[in-house]
């Protein structure tokens, strides 16, 4: 009696592999459904401590969310640490994930240029810029400079020393413009913004870039004089209106910086158009206003595609800047 013929495996094998291969290449995750709409809790992730800016612009944010009463609760979730580099790296397990937001800023451009990290700001789905900041620069009011040129051409001549916050932000696009107009400075770091005006009210350093809203108390009992804004325009402030512009001053010297909300990598683009009109109707509070006032920022509003356009130009100035 003849045996059954024995099977070859390997002849079948290599188009089973093959089939396995391709079923496990295939999406399983069902479609979001045209009418999606977050429920429950809500991360809102920022990069940042408690207390600085970012923090604060997310905590607007989420109040006004909130105050819509749409069925989600965004709750503020900080992951500081690197500079930004922790809470964006975290981020990045997110796609595909349209219940979890980010809010950033410049320093989103800024980082992947000076550090070795994992993400760049194309990893993120850009919702909307819902305002921009700049920076005013100070000295102690027995400075040598009275303006923003004569730092500038101190700068050219001999050793003069800026307070920055950090290498990536604000402050170093100030330091970076002004070393474009051929002065040269020794940059000594800190932590904040805060720590930079310890530092410039003691005299460690002759001058030093900072927001808006943290120099107008200096500035108003007299601790510290303002040499120039980065600003495209005059701030409309009593107290600040009054300084003008580097612009002015004839420095090609103009910095600013954004603020953002994004949502995760890859999500639907029901959840990115639900997302972009909801945060649009969180910045017709109350809350928002006020924080724009409060905070000396520009208000703005720019979504979508628009914003990734926007963060595409951005982008090649940082470029030039940083490397």
């Amino acid at each position: 009696m003849t045996s059954p013929r024995r099977r070859r495996p390997v002849a079948l094998g290599v188009p089973l592999v093959f089939l396995l291969s391709s079923c496990s290449l295939l999406d399983t995750t069902p479609p979001v459904p045209d009418d999606w709409t977050p429920r429950g809790s809500v991360p809102m992730v920022v990069a940042f401590a408690p207390g600085g800016g970012s923090d604060r612009s997310a905590r607007v944010l989420a109040q006004g969310l909130n105050e819509l009463d749409a069925g989600f609760d965004v709750n503020v979730q900080n992951k500081e640490g690197g500079s930004g580099a922790v809470g964006w790296a975290t981020f990045l397990a997110e796609e595909g994930n349209g219940s979890t937001l980010l809010v950033a800023e410049t320093a989103l451009n800024t980082l992947p240029l000076v550090y070795d990290v994992p993400f760049t700001y194309e990893d993120f789905t850009p919702l909307v810029m819902f305002a921009q900041d700049s920076r005013i620069v100070v000295a102690p009011p027995d400075s040598p400079y009275r303006d923003c040129t004569d730092v500038v051409e101190a700068g050219r001549d001999g050793r003069v020393v800026v307070g920055s916050s950090g290498r990536t932000g604000a402050d170093s696009l100030v330091i970076a413009e002004f070393e474009e107009e051929g002065g040269a400075f020794d940059t000594v770091p800190y932590g904040s913004t805060g720590e930079v005006l310890t530092g410039l009210l003691g005299g460690q350093v002759d001058f030093a870039p900072a927001s808006a809203a943290s120099a107008k108390p200096y500035l108003e009992s007299g601790d510290l004089v303002a040499l120039c804004t980065l600003t495209a325009e005059r701030y409309d402030d009593p107290v600040l209106g009054s300084v003008p512009t580097a612009l002015e001053q004839g420095l090609d010297a103009q910095v600013t910086v954004w603020r953002g909300v994004f949502g995760a990598g890859d999500i639907a683009e029901v959840q990115r158009d639900y997302w972009i009109e909801e945060i649009r109707k969180a910045m017709d509070s109350e809350t928002y206003r006020d924080y724009i006032a409060t905070d000396l920022l520009i208000p703005a509003d720019i979504g979508g595609d628009e914003f990734a356009a926007y963060l595409d130009e951005y982008d090649t100035r940082m470029k030039e800047i940083f490397r």
